[in-house]
């Protein structure tokens, strides 16, 4: 796993240009990153701003994450402290250094419980606060030199399913304050000011202004350049706001004036037919849109042309086979766009497109050493699932073809809108140079085909997302591509909830089953409002202590409430489930109870001997340091992990040792 993003030729930094500088991020010898610059008018002349092994050494630190303010002089690091028992938090500290012309940093100020921050105007600071329920609910502000309990607060969410977030507009002429909940959202804009401070004859962010109010089934997110604002929503073109919108609709883009931003305003700019894909991402130039988009869950990449109102699209180097991605674009007045793209069988690469010939200018592509594209298929399958074509992505070696039933690993996630795309994952690379299939079943609560398709699978339809994974099961089955002693299926978090889920409906299905965090009791997380995110989550799971219908929906599939005596009737399959003892989102007594329940009521209870294969067997691995992603830990973190987690799939499905 580890020789799977191994190269034989590693292009050059990929340099971006803000003021008078051209940053970028080079790899050292031993594979840690550096975080340079130079001068954009002159070659050579590097200067190394941050060196995370130097930021770990002096100040006890790990980087996260790293901006640089408008004037080059300061550098924010959002960071964790090494070898802090409470490593899986998700708010940190923000380290401020001073940056001088040659390069040199000193530590400025530490602000502690920062989770999310953007430089404002002058040398200031907005970042966000979690609370105690994980919720970042407030965006505060502070001068650099100012002692932070002197902070002022800019905004403050009262809203239990809110969470608030700071960005900044492209062109940096306005700060945007996002409160969403997971289907809805509102949006705050306030001016960046020269100096960072608010004018002394008014009250502090009385300019604060709200583009369009909450309501629920509506999410907006904005950009501005060129005196008006460019807005990508799915609000009802009449802008009406009466009532909730129950049924999902597209996203379009709109444009408001900078001077009247509120949605009275907005009007059409761009979108898509219905039935001809969906807008997934928007990157605005000042004679160019590019949308990133989806046509029956494939990529596409859409360029419209401000000055001939034409649109068309650029030519991906995968074709329908991969996962694009904008890479950092933060220059509007230019017509090039970089572009990232990957498969599961591409490493990440890099590609930057001339937006007036529609062609690559330029290319940053790595050569792997241990793996040969051409050798690998990728093909598109459809499920039929009570009437609903579910689509399914295979990969598989070209030497062994699918009616050679080979070993098979399902993944599926289908929660929260989120696409199960087809990208490089270096822990299937073992499997795959071992004859496996890979297949990813795209089941309804993912964001695959647009917003009905996650609306389908959500709240009290979550069920379908089950049903969806059990047909794309019983497709591979059918045709032969594999069967019951050679299949396993994977599921992460929400995941992990549609993984188990399945494992009740229909054991006899697989043959082992790799479960990480997974949300095995939700009945019981949503019915406490005590809990860290049983608020936010509501509107993706439901209410179940506030509506019955929402209780009898989880209560039908919940995993830990549904657990059936599968292993003792010899047809369950061999489980390994690990988690998380500093896990913030699924706290580690779910997937310790679910484990519990399996071994007293589904058949798991008898011990196993060593290298018995014919007896199914039930693993809980809890990494006590861990949080609810896999760490970067000395022992190798996520490498470590999956390794574990390929050995047990190994051994289980085909008996190697």
């Amino acid at each position: 796993m580890s020789q799977a993003t191994e190269v034989d030729h590693v292009p050059p930094p990929i340099e971006t240009r803000s003021g008078s500088y051209l940053y970028y991020v080079r790899t050292r010898d031993g594979g840690e990153q550096l975080y340079c610059r130079r001068p954009a008018a002159a070659a050579g002349g590097e200067q190394i701003i941050m060196d995370p092994r130097v930021l770990e050494a002096k100040h006890g630190y790990t980087l996260q994450n790293l901006l640089v303010s408008d004037s080059h002089r300061l550098i924010g690091c959002r960071a964790t402290r090494c070898g802090s028992t409470h490593a899986g938090a998700e708010s940190g500290s923000l380290l401020v250094f001073s940056l001088d012309s040659s390069g040199k940093t000193e530590l400025v100020e530490t602000l502690e419980g920062v989770f999310n921050f953007s430089f404002g105007g002058g040398d200031s600071v907005f970042y966000t606060v979690l609370n105690d329920k994980l919720r970042a609910h407030k965006v505060c502000w502070h001068q650099v030199g100012q002692l932070q309990s002197s902070d002022v607060n800019v905004y403050v969410e009262s809203d239990d399913e809110c969470f608030v977030d700071i960005t900044r507009t492209k062109d940096k002429q306005f700060h945007l304050i996002n409160s969403s909940t997971l289907d809805s959202s509102e949006v705050r804009i306030l001016p960046t000011r020269a100096n960072g401070t608010p004018p002394p004859d008014a009250a502090p962010w009385a300019d604060l202004q709200l583009l369009r109010p909450r309501q629920r089934g509506v999410e907006y997110f904005v950009d501005h350049h060129t005196g008006e604002f460019v807005i990508l929503t799915n609000s009802p073109p009449d802008d009406q706001q009466s009532s909730p919108v129950t049924e999902p609709l597209p996203f379009r883009l709109v444009r408001a004036p900078s001077a009247l931003p509120t949605s009275p305003d907005w009007t059409e700019l761009l979108y898509m037919p219905q039935g001809a894909g969906h807008i997934e991402d928007v990157e605005i130039f000042r004679d160019y849109i590019m949308v990133s988009a989806k046509r029956q869950g494939r990529p596409e990449v859409i360029v419209h042309n401000r000055m001939t109102q034409e649109s068309a699209s650029l030519p991906l180097p995968h074709g329908e086979c991969g996962v694009v991605r904008p890479e950092p674009n933060p220059q509007y007045d230019t017509a090039l766009v970089r572009i990232g793209f990957n498969s599961p069988v591409h490493l990440n690469s890099v590609v930057e497109y001339d937006m007036r010939a529609m062609q690559p200018s330029q290319l940053w592509v790595p050569t792997p050493s241990h793996i040969d594209p051409s050798r690998y298929a990728i093909c598109h399958e459809n499920a039929a699932s009570g009437g609903v074509q579910i689509p399914l992505t295979l990969v598989h070696h070209r030497d062994v073809g699918l009616s050679a039933a080979p070993p098979t690993l399902i993944r599926v996630y289908g929660s929260y809108g989120v696409s199960l795309e087809p990208e490089f994952r270096p822990e299937d690379v073992p499997l795959l140079q071992r004859g496996w299939a890979i297949a990813l079943a795209h089941v309804r609560g993912g964001g695959d085909l647009g917003r009905e398709w996650y609306a389908s699978g959500k709240g009290r339809n979550k069920a379908n997302a089950i049903r969806d994974l059990l047909a794309c099961t019983r497709h591979l089955l059918e045709r032969g591509w594999s069967a019951p002693e050679r299949l396993a299926i994977t599921g992460v978090s929400a995941g992990g909830l549609v993984v188990g889920a399945a494992l009740n409906m229909s054991p006899e299905y697989y043959r082992a089953a790799a479960l990480h965090v997974p949300f095995t009791d939700p009945l019981t997380a949503m019915l406490d409002p005590d809990l860290p995110l049983t608020g936010v989550e509501t509107a993706e799971w439901g209410n179940p202590a506030a509506s019955a219908a929402d209780y009898a929906a989880m209560r039908e599939y919940a995993p830990y409430d549904n657990i059936r005596e599968a292993a003792a009737l010899h047809n369950g399959p061999s489980i390994l489930v690990t988690a998380g003892g500093q896990d913030q989102r699924v706290s580690i007594w779910q997937p310790a109870k679910w484990v519990a329940r399996l071994r007293s009521r589904g058949g798991y209870s008898a011990a196993v001997p060593a290298g018995e294969r014919s007896q199914a067997k039930l693993l809980f691995v809890p990494r006590m340091e861990d949080g609810h992603f896999h760490a970067d830990n000395d022992d190798g973190g996520s490498v470590a992990a999956y390794s574990l987690r390929n050995a047990f799939l190994i051994s289980e499905v085909t008996g190697e040792e």
